[in-house]
C-alpha cells in the first residue's frame, strides 16, 4: 500500500457490552470462547480483554468509567458488535495516508494504539495498532483453556458484519484506501444478505444495508439497528443442519434461517449478535 500504509492482519473484532461475565459465559457455552487476557483500564474505559473464537480474537469489554464513550456505546445501542481492529506495519505511517483522505484520529489512547473517527470512515468505527498481544495463541502462546462444553462446533472467526446506508459507496470510498481486497459485489442482494465483502489476510468483513425500520431490523436481526455500525459476529460452523439441531436441543432461539446463514437471538450471546455460516464468504483466503 502507498506512503507506508499496510494491514498486517485482524488484531481482533470487539464488542462493548453491559456485562463482560455473562457474554464471556453466553459465548463459552454457545461458541467455546475461551478468554486469554484481562485487565481494568480507566484509559480505554472498561474492564475485560482478548478472548479467542474460532481462529481469531474478539475484545470484549464493560464500560467501567461514567461518562466514556464505551458507556455512551452501550447506552445508546444496549451493547453488541462495536468495532474491527487490525494490525498495521507502521501506525504514523497509516495515519499520514488516511489524513491524506479526511480520515481523522478520534481517539489515540497510547502510541501504539489508536481509533479514527467514524465521522470521517462512513460510520464504522475502526482500532489501528501496532500490538502483538503475548498471550495470543497466534504468537506461540498456548491456547487457553475452555471452561465450558460448547453447544457448537465453532471453526472460523469467520466475519464481522456492518450495516451502512449504502454498502456499494461504502465500499468504494474505504475499501481501496484501508488496503482491503473486494471479494464480492452484489448490489441486488435481497434484505438481510451481504452486499459487498472486504477481506484482510484472515477475515473478511461483510457490508449490509441498514434496515429500512424497525420492524424490518426486529425481523432480521432481532434489534434495532438504526445507524451504521458493526452488528454481528459471524461464525463458521461445519454443517448448518447440524446446528440448528444442536441449538434447537439446547433451547437457544433462532432469528431466521436462509440457506446460506443462522441468525441467532442476540440474547444467545447476551447481546452480541452472532451470524452461523456452513461455507466462509466469497472470496476470503481461508477458503
Amino acid at each position: 500500500m502507498s506512503n507506508g500504509h499496510e494491514v498486517v492482519r485482524t488484531f481482533h473484532t470487539t464488542a462493548i457490552v453491559p456485562d463482560y461475565d455473562a457474554v464471556v459465559a453466553a459465548l463459552g457455552k454457545l461458541a467455546d470462547l475461551r478468554v486469554f487476557e484481562y485487565s481494568e483500564s480507566q484509559n480505554i474505559g472498561r474492564r475485560g480483554g482478548m478472548t479467542w473464537l474460532g481462529d481469531n480474537s474478539i475484545e470484549i469489554g464493560e464500560p467501567i468509567v461514567p461518562g466514556h464513550a464505551s458507556e455512551r456505546f452501550v447506552e445508546r445501542f444496549g451493547g453488541g458488535m462495536h468495532s474491527y481492529a487490525f494490525e498495521v506495519t507502521n501506525l504514523d505511517a497509516t495515519l499520514e495516508h488516511f489524513a491524506a483522505s479526511g480520515v481523522t484520529v478520534g481517539v489515540r489512547p497510547s502510541n501504539d494504539f489508536c481509533f479514527t473517527d467514524p465521522r470521517t470512515t462512513g460510520g464504522l468505527l475502526f482500532e489501528w495498532a501496532v500490538i502483538h498481544q503475548p498471550e495470543d495463541p497466534r504468537f506461540g502462546a498456548p491456547m487457553p483453556a475452555a471452561s465450558y462444553e460448547p453447544i457448537l462446533d465453532v471453526r472460523q472467526h469467520a466475519f464481522a458484519g456492518a450495516v451502512v446506508p449504502d454498502p456499494v459507496q461504502w465500499a468504494d470510498t474505504f475499501g481501496q484506501l484501508f488496503g482491503l481486497t473486494e471479494t464480492f459485489r452484489n448490489p441486488n442482494a435481497a434484505v438481510g444478505e451481504p452486499v459487498v465483502g472486504l477481506t484482510t489476510p484472515d477475515c473478511t468483513i461483510a457490508l449490509y444495508r441498514v434496515p429500512g425500520d424497525a420492524s424490518e431490523s426486529e425481523a432480521l436481526w432481532g434489534d434495532n439497528h438504526f445507524r451504521a455500525r458493526f452488528h454481528v459476529l459471524g461464525l463458521g460452523v461445519p454443517s448448518l443442519d447440524d446446528a440448528a439441531k444442536q441449538l434447537a436441543t439446547a433451547g437457544v432461539s433462532i432469528i431466521r434461517r436462509t440457506d446460506d446463514a443462522i441468525v441467532l437471538d442476540p440474547a444467545a450471546g447476551a447481546t452480541v449478535g452472532v451470524v452461523l455460516v456452513e461455507d466462509l464468504l466469497t472470496g476470503d483466503p481461508r477458503r
